[in-house]
């Protein structure tokens, strides 16, 4: 695609990969967790971290896996990915609305406890 060019030279460095990654895992997940942990105890609180573990790493195998499957066809994007599996507009209609309410819904967290952060840093 040519309005992309980034993705589609696959010339990444690990590096890459690592910076993304790191980005990625710290956000809303480890700004809540000492909150989660001390909600659960200790036994609960590893055991849910871990079976999240698992199933990140289990979805993550599936989207690796999944991403050239057919022969001469890469799905670069969860949308193209959808259309694939569930048709062209039910594709769109099951994955859009996902990735909508899972950014407004990042947007409103990151709100939410940077102002509980500020107000307790004002007081």
């Amino acid at each position: 695609e040519d309005w992309l060019p980034i993705t589609s030279s696959r010339n990444a460095k690990w590096w890459y990969s690592a910076f993304h990654n790191v980005t990625a895992m710290v956000g809303a997940g480890v700004l809540g967790l000492p909150y989660a942990m001390s909600q659960l105890g200790w036994g609960p609180g590893i055991a849910v971290l871990v079976l999240s573990w698992v199933i990140t790493l289990y979805t993550l195998w599936q989207m690796v896996e999944m991403h050239e499957m057919v022969p001469g066809k890469r799905f670069d994007r969860y949308h193209e990915l959808g259309q694939h599996a569930f048709g062209e507009k039910l594709g769109l209609y099951i994955v859009v609305p996902q990735q909508l309410i899972v950014e407004i819904g990042v947007c409103i967290v990151y709100m939410v406890t940077g102002g509980k952060s500020l107000k307790k840093f004002h007081e």
